[in-house]
């Protein structure tokens, strides 16, 4: 973080930056909406969830040019518009995402992300977060997050599939298929920290906001015990594939093949035929199971950049 830190040597503190708080809610909308930049990560929580982080800062515009509030202000305590904000949080710990982002000045965009992630940063330190990660679907954060100290980590790549077909799968002895329970949420954050690096696991309570949100989101036990489970979600064209995690102990049985085939053929059921998921450029694992069942990689390729946090 010195090449942020050396950016608001440079260029000061912008006035007013500090750790957003609930009243700044519509403010935050509101910037969401009309900034020139915006990013908003793919997760299943709303901008405003993160309020209350301390990683969570905002920077208020000035209510006039010389920085002073209004009478109205004054009066009946209303809050201003903002120019910035930067939302990056841990769930789970050790790694973090930046959630959230805006900036509603071109001229001074770099500069204000540069001020924001100074501030930011410390305090994911104090959480303990070892890594922040940033997946960028927008152009414009690749052309400063090098001088801010973050590399490329990998890269996301989109699949498709649009045909019906399926191929023959065969049973796993044991295996049995549910919808998922409130009591499994816990089991399957253990899968996931079991199953991924940091910056790539789910949380118990991430998985549990995700509930709610589904197309559907099943579990798979074998002899009882919980060792794989797919989560799926509506898209504009027909059903995306969000997540298919078996237990690396239980690679090569098959399950992954079973649970998939479950997954594609309720989305038939639903009439959705049209299926995408992402899934990482080097896992070369789960591209031999895709390709299996017709999916093709779309060359819609998003970068992952990382900025290492020492503790």
């Amino acid at each position: 973080m010195e090449l942020a830190n050396l950016w608001v040597a440079q260029h000061g503190v912008p006035d007013g930056l500090r750790v957003a708080v609930k009243s700044d809610a519509g403010a935050v909308l509101r910037l969401m909406q009309t900034a020139v930049y915006t990013h908003l990560h793919a997760d299943w929580h709303l901008p405003g969830d993160w309020i209350g982080s301390p990683s969570f800062v905002v920077v208020p515009k000035p209510d006039t040019p010389g920085g002073s509030q209004s009478l109205t202000a004054v009066l009946f305590q209303k809050h201003g518009e903002m120019l910035a904000c930067l939302a990056a949080t841990p769930d789970p710990l050790p790694a973090a995402w930046v959630r959230v982002a805006a900036i509603d000045q071109a001229d001074r965009a770099e500069a204000l992300l540069a001020q924001m992630l100074a501030r930011v940063v410390p305090a994911l330190q104090k959480q303990g977060v070892t890594q922040l990660a940033w997946l960028t679907v927008d152009q414009w954060p690749n052309l400063w997050l090098p001088a801010l100290g973050f590399y490329r980590g990998s890269q996301i790549e989109t699949f498709v599939k649009e045909d019906h077909t399926l191929p023959e799968v065969a049973d796993v002895p044991g295996l049995t298929i549910r919808q998922v329970y409130s009591t499994d949420f816990e089991p399957l954050a253990a899968l996931e920290a079991a199953s991924f690096a940091p910056i790539w696991r789910q949380s118990a309570h991430a998985l549990a906001v995700a509930r709610p949100q589904s197309l559907c989101f099943d579990v798979a036990l074998l002899d009882g015990e919980i060792v794989a489970y797919q989560l799926s979600a509506p898209s504009d064209s027909g059903a995306h594939l969000v997540r298919l995690t078996v237990h690396p102990e239980k690679h090569g049985l098959g399950i992954g093949s079973v649970m998939l085939k479950h997954a594609i053929e309720f989305y038939h059921r639903k009439g959705l035929y049209a299926v995408s998921l992402n899934t990482q450029v080097e896992n070369i694992a789960s591209h031999k199971l895709y390709l299996k069942f017709g999916f093709r990689p779309s060359q819609q390729r998003l970068p992952i950049w990382i900025l290492d946090i020492p503790q």
